[in-house]
């Protein structure tokens, strides 16, 4: 029945197998993560949802440019997602890069630093303070500067043949630390988006949503993947405080 394929359907058929078969390593692998990231995707969604609804009027530059960027995040979760679960490192890192820089164009945004036609900086203050060197390494992956990386990407072993794998080889570090990455992004961008909605409508994160980041938080803690920085400002170490001890006050 193959041969009455094309080549490239045959490839295109194997590389979809490949891809499952390395998820379902990945689930197992992953256990608890699965449900951190559908967690902190579930708060982001919901309050997004809630507030899509109600009418801006003529938004400020920052408030519009804020929405854009939160609602270009969240369309762009499952991909990712996918990538990374799926063994698509390279290309996972590259949208991860996207991700992070859309966390630094809604504080550019926010503070009014935003400049048009400028790649938003990955600098070390507010949400992405400590993330440079994280930046430089989704880089490294996504733009294969480094051949070591390359080749630790795709290298699979036969005997003693040695050679690159046309289809996606899984590596649980990788899938965990790039995984890690992108729920921690979810949060920050929830975060944000809690603090534009308290600005606008002087509302903001419910107490479901909030019980549905407290709890993929408390995950990501148990999993080593997320910690709060001695010097984080101190937005951050109040929301941080409010969600892990699940307090709603304010909260409608």
């Amino acid at each position: 029945m193959a041969e009455q394929y094309s080549p490239a359907v045959n490839y295109l058929s194997d590389l979809i197998n490949r891809r499952e078969r390395v998820r379902e390593s990945w689930k197992q692998d992953a256990q608890d993560l699965v449900d951190a990231h559908q967690l902190a995707l579930s708060a982001l969604a919901s309050m997004i949802t809630r507030f899509a609804a109600r009418k801006i009027d003529e938004p400020a530059r920052d408030v519009e440019g804020q929405i854009c960027l939160i609602a270009q995040f969240l369309i762009g979760v499952e991909i990712c997602e996918t990538s990374i679960s799926e063994g698509l490192y390279s290309q996972a890192a590259a949208l991860l890069k996207q991700e992070l820089e859309t966390v630094a164009g809604i504080e550019e945004y926010k503070n009014g630093r935003r400049k048009e036609g400028e790649t938003p900086r990955i600098v070390n203050r507010g949400p992405t303070a400590g993330f440079g060197k994280v930046y430089g390494f989704l880089n490294e992956i996504s733009h294969v500067s480094r051949h070591s990386m390359a080749r630790h990407i795709v290298t699979a072993q036969m005997g003693e043949l040695v050679g690159a794998n046309i289809v996606p080889v899984y590596n649980k570090e990788l899938s965990t630390s790039l995984y890690g990455q992108h729920i921690n992004y979810i949060l920050i961008v929830v975060r944000q988006a809690d603090t534009m909605f308290q600005g606008v409508y002087g509302e903001g994160i419910s107490r479901e949503e909030i019980g549905y980041v407290s709890s993929a938080m408390l995950i990501m803690f148990k999993n080593g993947l997320i910690e709060v920085a001695a010097d984080a400002p101190k937005e951050v170490t109040d929301f941080m405080k409010e969600v892990t001890g699940l307090s709603s006050k304010g909260a409608p």
